[in-house]
């Protein structure tokens, strides 16, 4: 992969640093040389055999991308293939952390995540998707390295460089059918991230919106749990789903659904999985909580009444009294009182 050193012009930018890298390219501030605006640059690596293909959908779709706003998803600015660098990039916002440095939800460590942030990162995340996916786009590669961390903890949905359109909303004159067909229906030319990708993208089925509710689904299995998502049994009839149990009921309620194996059993409304993930559930009936303090006091006061029975019977008033203390035994509580007293009724526990 070729890396771009800082202050190489490429169009109308001149490059200030690299922000990151993976397989399919990297990441780099930018400056825009007559507006002195910051923005992110992403480049892609063409592969051989596939280079033409990609170039060509890539920028078919990223006019329409140009076209998307959404206060959680990256906007593209510009694209465009530089045939001296043989390079196909697209510049999109920049967005940075409050400590100045871009980061992702792959950067947070593991089971750090607080419940708020997940509930609220689930939510905008669902937000975003609901919105691409009313434009007739399916994402494509939702994973940790594309969901960028904002200020204010926000998040923000990145790298749409292999999404997929479905219908004609925001087609307009463009004619992207004949690459979407090629890309999409060719077993040699499956896109997504390992892991990621839903059961049927694997099996050289076509990506539908169902695609990524799944590749969200896991998503958030891991930050949740710590642990990648696996089909495989790791007991009889059970999955890595039972991971699920010990953590609250909302994603017990959320997760097993959208990472159903079959498309058709995933969830669409996004919205309506938000509604599910924040709305009040029942718990199974528990006992009821008595405070630590209040069990204190009632032995306390058991205790008191005890012993004051003890020295009430046992210690002689008058001397006939005490001879006749002194041939009788004390009137002590029965053997296993404190037990029988405080111990938890079976109704109850």
């Amino acid at each position: 992969m070729q890396e771009l050193k800082p202050g190489l012009v490429i169009a109308s930018y001149r490059v200030i640093r690299q922000l990151g890298a993976g397989g399919m390219g990297a990441v780099y501030e930018v400056e825009h040389v007559t507006l002195g605006v910051h923005y992110a640059l992403k480049t892609f690596t063409l592969e051989k055999g596939h280079a033409e293909l990609f170039r060509k959908r890539f920028l078919a779709e990223g006019r329409l991308l140009a076209r998307l706003s959404h206060p959680n998803l990256v906007r593209v600015f510009d694209l465009a293939y530089d045939e001296e660098l043989d390079l196909l990039y697209y510049v999109m916002d920049l967005v940075l952390f409050e400590d100045g440095e871009a980061h992702t939800l792959a950067d947070i460590e593991q089971g750090s995540a607080e419940e708020g942030d997940l509930v609220q990162w689930f939510g905008e995340l669902c937000q975003a998707l609901a919105y691409v996916h009313a434009q007739g786009i399916v994402h494509r590669d939702i994973k940790l390295g594309n969901i960028l961390l904002a200020p204010g903890r926000r998040v923000v949905l990145s790298d749409f460089g292999i999404s997929k359109v479905l219908g004609d909303k925001l087609r307009t004159d463009i004619d992207v059918s004949r690459t979407m067909t090629e890309a999409t229906t060719s077993g040699k030319f499956i896109m997504g991230t390992k892991g990621y990708m839903a059961p049927e993208v694997v099996h050289g089925e076509e990506a539908t919106p169902a695609a990524d509710v799944y590749a969200l689904g896991v998503v958030f299995f891991y930050l949740l749990t710590g642990v990648w998502y696996d089909k495989v049994l790791v007991e009889k009839d059970r999955t890595d789903l039972h991971l699920l149990q010990y953590y609250e009921y909302r994603w017990r309620d959320v997760l097993p659904a959208m990472l159903d194996e079959d498309p058709a059993k995933r969830p669409l409304d996004l919205e309506g999985l938000v509604a599910r993930l924040t709305m009040p559930v029942a718990e199974p009936r528990r006992r009821p909580y008595v405070r630590p303090w209040a069990w204190a006091a009632g032995v306390a006061a058991v205790l008191c009444v005890a012993v004051g029975a003890y020295f009430l019977h046992s210690s002689p008033r008058t001397k006939a009294d005490a001879a006749d203390a002194n041939s009788e035994q004390p009137l002590l509580p029965s053997e296993g009182w404190l037990k029988d007293a405080f111990e938890v009724p079976e109704s109850m526990r």
